[in-house]
């Protein structure tokens, strides 16, 4: 019996002990990140049957075990990774603001206004070569302006490059370390006796620090059977096994409806932040869509927008100009033999450096951050934490921004140019270059298939050119040149341009097509030319008699023959008796007027026909404040509601010294009557060897 009560009293004494251990531990590292509060699991001993009854035979300290609540955990990272998202787009967006911010410093729109208001001052003076000069300076200055901020935009895409390249390594990194503590944690781990606290603790700092980076799920089975995967379902750890992420470039795949025979692909040139979706259309056609055919791309009338797929005769079809890719199909397979898509074939087109999914088997799987046209989230693909933000910022903030920057800045070309194409200036021409480039010279220029930029702008009608003698400026004669979008090819128009002869049959002008632009010359020495009306937009469209060049923000410039020679710049036009006036300002009023017209612009999501250019662009800025008030406005929900379940897993888990000092004086006292037991124990043993001497 006194050997059981000193069994009791040791028992007491290493429980005692065990607890003022744990409860030291706890009190130093009360202030390390990541660190569990520990416990003992204490349990009864087993008992004895013995008079007067049952007795307990002490207390056995079992393991070492940490306050842990899986389930505020996993809540826990759920919402981390929804505020790490939140957090960093809008830190990325406050950047992105900064370049359209205009309150503090000369933006694109006071450039822009002052740009229009120097065709009203050349308006005053239609003969003066100094306001001439003026207005260029202000065009060089805008289309610097444009230039400069689409490519501040590109510097922002390319840094968002670098950042997600960097975040898929960390993410593999933390992938593989995961798989090697769950390795640790299986071979440390006794059930019942051996809890290895310390790798448990460090694999959750781990996820914690993942679900910063992309969105992920934990499933816990016990010792190193621990998963870890993508909110999509993709495992990144299974136990000791790991699947890495790759950040590499896009991969077209095909969807072939059960039917079709089509052995081909397609080919693309060019890059963009959206995911093309193609689908073949009966008729050999086919249409796009932007956003994994939610919606698919509209022309400027709201009709859906077809492409034919025509045969080059080499074993593709001509390439199609579709917003920033130009897409062909091989109609060939791999033993010449030739293949067409059928209809309702569909092909996913990734133009750009995405994020895949490696799995060993079936290829890579693409988990792409994606926002639909409508601002949702994909998901389907990766929506969290810092990668998400990332991608978004390139792929959707980023090419918004362009394509309607590209639009303002498209729009000013076609508008100016159409006017300043049928203007004249103080001097007439003995050539004309052509600056925009046609992609088929074969092909109708109203066709898709020229791959002319302005093709959709073209019309069926008239172009006049005036000649005049060189020496005296005398009028001598007018020829037009009757054009249809539907039918003639940049050929056919050279052709009809040579073709063209005054009342002695002598040829008017010589036509040539260099790079696929036209260069216009007069055909006699002592003959020049000017431009009259064109009611076919044919001019405009292939950069001739233009100020501007180019068809976007990165591309706009002034026409360079302005720059050799500011005579040119058309201040007037053509009068009803061929004659061209110094002083005549129409063409400088009509684009200085454009500050307030309502103007047609479009992207391939919208269609605006009751804004004026300033008034698209300032919409634009608006939208950038919009996103960065929404981005700030989920970063703090998200903020609060993370930082609250922070708190409750940390009243879980988190050390509490006034509670662990307490815990050190109730076990100080349980280990102090421990003692006393022993002592006792003794005494009463002492007292027994005492009677018997």
């Amino acid at each position: 019996m006194l050997n059981n009560l000193l069994n009791i009293g040791k028992t007491s004494l290493q429980a005692s002990q065990a607890w003022i251990n744990v409860t030291g531990n706890n009190i130093a590292n009360a202030d390390t990140d990541g660190y569990s509060r520990q416990y003992i699991d204490q349990r009864d001993s087993y008992a004895i049957s013995y008079r007067p009854g049952e007795m307990g035979m002490g207390v056995n300290a079992q393991q070492v075990l940490r306050y842990y609540d899986s389930f505020l955990e996993q809540s826990y990272i759920r919402q981390n990774t929804n505020s790490s998202r939140w957090n960093e787009q809008d830190k990325l967006m406050t950047s992105l603001e900064t370049l359209f911010n205009e309150s503090n410093r000369t933006g694109l729109s006071s450039t822009l206004n002052d740009y229009f208001e120097a065709w009203n001052d050349l308006a005053l003076y239609p003969d003066s070569t100094a306001h001439r000069e003026s207005l260029l300076a202000y065009a060089d200055n805008l289309s610097d302006m444009f230039r400069n901020t689409a490519e501040k935009i590109e510097k922002m895409q390319d840094d968002m490059s670098v950042s997600i390249k960097e975040t898929v390594d960390r993410v593999n990194e933390i992938s593989r370390a995961i798989a090697d503590l769950n390795k640790q944690i299986s071979a440390s781990t006794i059930d019942g006796v051996s809890n290895p606290n310390s790798l448990l603790d460090e694999r959750d700092q781990l996820v914690r620090e993942l679900s910063t980076l992309v969105d992920v799920q934990t499933l816990d089975n016990g010792k190193g059977n621990f998963t870890v995967q993508l909110s999509t379902g993709q495992p990144l750890v299974d136990g000791d096994q790991t699947y890495d992420l790759a950040y590499m470039k896009g991969i077209t795949q095909k969807r072939l409806e059960p039917n079709s025979t089509y052995k081909g692909n397609v080919e693309y040139s060019g890059t963009d932040g959206f995911e093309y979706t193609l689908e073949v259309l009966a008729g050999n056609q086919f249409r796009v869509s932007l956003d994994g055919g939610k919606t698919w791309l509209k022309g400027e009338d709201g009709q859906e927008l077809r492409y034919d797929i025509v045969n080059d005769g080499n074993g593709k079809s001509v390439p199609v100009k579709v917003k920033n890719l130009e897409i062909s199909f091989t109609l060939t397979d791999e033993q010449g033999n030739p293949t067409m898509p059928s209809a309702g074939d569909k092909f996913d087109l990734v133009p750009k450096d995405a994020l895949y999914w490696i799995e060993p088997t079936n290829g890579p799987q693409n988990v792409t951050p994606q926002v639909s046209l409508d601002g949702t989230d994909n998901g389907d693909r990766v929506t969290g934490g810092k990668l998400t933000s990332y991608f978004n910022i390139r792929d959707d903030n980023c090419t918004r921004y362009l394509d309607e920057l590209n639009a303002t800045a498209k729009s000013l070309i076609w508008e100016v140019n159409r006017q300043h194409s049928q203007g004249a200036g103080l001097q007439n021409y003995d050539y004309l270059l052509g600056t925009e480039s046609v992609g088929d010279i074969t092909q109708p220029l109203g066709s898709w298939l020229s791959r002319l930029t302005f093709s959709d702008k073209l019309e069926a009608g008239n172009i006049q050119f005036h000649f005049y003698d060189k020496t005296t400026g005398d009028y001598t004669t007018t020829a037009t040149l009757n054009f249809d979008p539907a039918t003639d090819s940049l050929e056919d128009v050279r052709d009809k341009l040579n073709a063209l002869q005054d009342a002695d049959g002598n040829q008017l002008l010589n036509v040539t097509i260099q790079d696929g632009k036209l260069n216009i010359s007069s055909n006699n020495p002592n003959q020049q030319f000017a431009m009259g009306e064109d009611s076919s937009g044919l001019m405009a469209a292939l950069g001739l008699n233009t100020f501007f060049s180019g068809d976007d923000a990165d591309s706009l410039a002034v026409n360079g023959m302005l720059h050799q020679n500011p005579a040119w710049v058309a201040s007037g036009q053509v009068n009803g008796d061929h004659e061209v006036n110094p002083g005549d300002p129409i063409t400088a009023q009509g684009i200085g007027a454009l500050a307030n017209k309502d103007v047609v612009i479009s992207t391939v999501w919208k269609t605006v026909d009751n804004q004026t250019i300033s008034e698209f662009y300032a919409n634009l800025v608006a939208n950038v404040g919009s996103d960065r008030r929404l981005s700030k406005t989920n970063s703090e929900y998200h903020a609060t509601l993370t930082q609250d379940l922070y708190e409750r897993t940390q009243s879980v888990s988190g050390v509490n010294l006034d509670e662990e000092l307490t815990n050190l004086i109730k076990y100080q006292h349980s280990y102090t009557a421990a003692a006393k037991l022993v002592t006792t124990a003794d005494q009463m043993l002492q007292t027994l060897l005492g009677i018997k001497q």
